[in-house]
């Protein structure tokens, strides 16, 4: 077998990696607070392969992979929905959620009450205030830039809005939520009412991703068809 359908071969499995990262963030377009993955590709060569210098002497072990995937924090539009409970964050934070793991951080606001009058995230996890779990009673329901809660002009509590140093390390973990330590009190940050960020993914964009990764694959599957297809008339020559 010609060595040279190792590189394609790998190239053409990254590629399939990148479309299912890719049509995963096509997939949470409308979710609100998403943010988007990325990946960072790597590139392995031989260690006696001089990479200044064609061309590069045919290798099974020159290959390319997605090393990794790391979150794009870009802060996505926010949307006025008028929804009272609706909470988007202006700047750098995010709002802590309690749940059976221990808490998780999140800019998804789109907020709703549970049957004990606790604002929580539509999963039913429990919205975190500086004084414990936010509850809300009957009464009109304002939040202040600084995220503190009142109902009927009473404040009640103060939404708990925690960052982390930069880069982040956040792991994303299910619902729209991240885990991580290390947090700190968020500064110079907007709490706005009646408002959602939503998803960071630009749709158009990703769409011609989408289609710059197709065509890449395809190139890469008629490389190897090609090597193939070379290999077997070598072979039948040298039956001759």
């Amino acid at each position: 077998m010609n060595k040279g359908i190792y590189p394609a071969l790998s190239g053409g499995v990254a590629y399939e990696k990148l479309l299912s990262i890719i049509a995963n963030n096509v997939a949470n377009i409308n979710t609100a607070g998403y943010k988007a993955d990325r990946p960072v590709f790597k590139v392995d060569v031989p260690d006696n392969i001089n990479v200044t210098t064609l061309p590069y002497p045919v290798s099974d072990k020159f290959y390319t992979e997605i090393d990794s995937v790391f979150t794009d924090f870009n802060t996505g539009v926010i949307r006025q929905t008028g929804n009272v409970l609706d909470l988007a964050i202006e700047g750098d934070g995010f709002f802590v959620i309690d749940t059976p793991d221990g808490p998780r951080y999140t800019r998804s606001g789109n907020f709703v009450l549970d049957a004990s009058n606790a604002l929580t995230t539509v999963d039913g996890h429990m919205v975190m205030g500086e004084g414990g779990p936010v509850i809300l009673e009957e009464g009109r329901i304002a939040v202040d830039a600084e995220g503190r809660v009142s109902v009927d002009g009473s404040e009640i509590n103060k939404i708990k809005i925690v960052d982390f140093g930069k880069p982040y390390l956040l792991q994303k973990d299910q619902n729209n939520m991240f885990s991580g330590s290390g947090e700190e009190t968020a500064a110079g940050y907007k709490v706005l009412q009646g408002a959602v960020e939503l998803s960071n993914v630009n749709s158009v964009k990703e769409m011609a991703a989408m289609i710059s990764v197709l065509r890449g694959y395809e190139s890469y599957q008629k490389v190897m068809t090609t090597l193939d297809e070379a290999s077997a008339k070598a072979n039948e020559v040298g039956r001759v």
